[in-house]
């Protein structure tokens, strides 16, 4: 998938690659009416088989209450894929939500899409040294 360029859209969404990491990035509102498209961009990101994958959600200007059940979602679908995961954002409309509802305890936040890159790498199974 390509990234959607219509202006007038409420969402726009891009996967790139940096390494092994797919980056999905969302720029917009994530709610009831975008939530479906996102959701599909990242089982088509996870369906690439990438180490990691990171939502950069640095772009979101609304960000409603579906968008809490994405993110998990999104980590759980990461861990059954046996790739990490990890969140970029320091926009407060994302932010706000996350840390009212407890859902930031279980996710891997970090304020740039490069710090979210390498947490999501030093989770994936994959990356992890094991010592006998």
């Amino acid at each position: 998938m390509d990234s959607r360029t219509d202006p007038s859209a409420p969402i726009e969404v891009g996967t790139t690659w940096r390494d092994r990491v797919a980056v999905v990035s969302v720029h917009g509102e994530v709610d009831m009416d975008t939530c479906d498209e996102l959701r599909a961009w990242v089982v088509d990101a996870l369906d690439a088989r990438p180490e990691a994958l990171v939502l950069d959600l640095s772009g979101v200007v609304v960000f409603g209450s579906i968008g809490l059940s994405l993110l998990i979602e999104a980590r759980h679908r990461a861990q059954r894929c046996a790739a990490g995961f990890a969140v970029a954002t320091d926009q407060r409309a994302v932010l706000a939500p996350l840390t009212e509802t407890g859902v930031l305890d279980l996710l891997d936040v970090h304020p740039t899409v490069p710090e979210a890159v390498a947490t999501a790498l030093a989770a994936a199974p994959s990356s992890r040294v094991t010592h006998s």
